[in-house]
């Protein structure tokens, strides 16, 4: 009996790219490794990263670090490839061997401290972002925008009282997030009343403003578009946001056990994690649904 032959999901593209087709991502085919021949350090690979945009890497300019998702999301204990130091890695054949067997990731811990993910095990870890003595590099990756997604200068309208509309969503959001207008963290609780004032003083002539569910928060995340928020770090939000904002955002979105738990966004690294609703970290972003005249207006 013949062996039937399990199509891949990543493919070839020709251009020193690599489609995940399931995930919908692009993938540089080679990593730092190969292109430098050195580790690089968390922020030597953000360095990289922007060289790749500056150049229009095989045409695109929102190459980025992968998540810790998307890093697991590459290893795979069935499939083998070949590392730098000509170990085993699982990793799809497609991608070049001869690679390093780690990636710098988005995750970060404070200031300083920063994931990387192991290809070999399965294997996440923590180091100082200035490290490079632990094999550390990068693998590029960019999400792939579909074409039925609005153009931004069509998709976006930016209001004179503080709010812009998505017109492909059919949302409105207030530009300045709480940080930016309080100058400090709240807890969920907290975000809950930010908004109701937003409401009472009718901010931007509507009184229907409300937290964002974590799907809806995710709308507004573009790794394409760099701003620094409060600290002078890296956000990744769409065009029309200003700078300054609060790297975090809490949603509505409750556990669907534990309703003391809810989900904040981060929109440095695109993830979303659940976190006591009394903890105060987090910003919260306004938002309220366009009514239909508004979107066809």
């Amino acid at each position: 009996m013949s062996e039937t032959k399990i199509k891949s999901r990543f493919v070839d593209n020709g251009d020193s790219t690599v489609t995940d087709t399931r995930k919908k991502l692009m993938w540089a085919k080679d990593d730092t490794w190969v292109k430098l021949g050195k580790l690089v350090s968390w922020w030597q690979g953000q360095e990289y990263i922007q060289e790749l945009n500056d150049q229009k890497f095989a045409g695109y300019s929102d190459w980025r670090f992968p998540n810790r998702g998307e890093a697991h999301e590459l290893y795979n204990p069935e499939l083998s490839n070949t590392d730098m130091e000509g170990c085993e890695t699982h990793i799809d054949p497609v991608f070049t061997s001869g690679c390093g067997y780690t990636t710098w990731t988005t995750e970060t811990r404070g200031a300083k401290a920063a994931m990387g993910y192991d290809f070999r095990a399965d294997y996440e870890f923590w180091m100082a972002r200035e490290n490079i003595g632990f094999p550390s590099g990068i693998r590029p990756v960019r999400t792939i925008i579909s074409e039925t997604q609005m153009p931004p200068e069509e998709r976006y309208v930016h209001h004179k009282k503080g709010t812009v509309s998505d017109l492909q969503t059919g949302l409105m959001w207030k530009l300045d997030d709480s940080y930016l207008d309080k100058d400090k963290w709240v807890s969920w609780a907290e975000a809950k009343i930010y908004i109701s004032i937003l409401n009472k003083e009718e901010f931007g002539d509507y009184t229907n403003w409300r937290m964002p569910t974590r799907k809806e928060a995710q709308t507004i995340h573009d790794f394409s578009n760099p701003v620094t928020d409060s600290y002078g770090d890296t956000l990744y939000l769409v065009l029309p946001f200003p700078p300054g904002a609060g790297q975090t955002s809490w949603t509505k979105t409750l556990h669907k056990t534990d309703k003391n738990i809810a989900v904040r966004f981060n929109y440095f690294s695109g993830d979303y994690k659940f976190h006591q609703k009394g903890l105060r970290s987090h910003g919260v972003r306004a938002v309220r649904t366009l009514l239909p005249e508004e979107i066809e207006s």
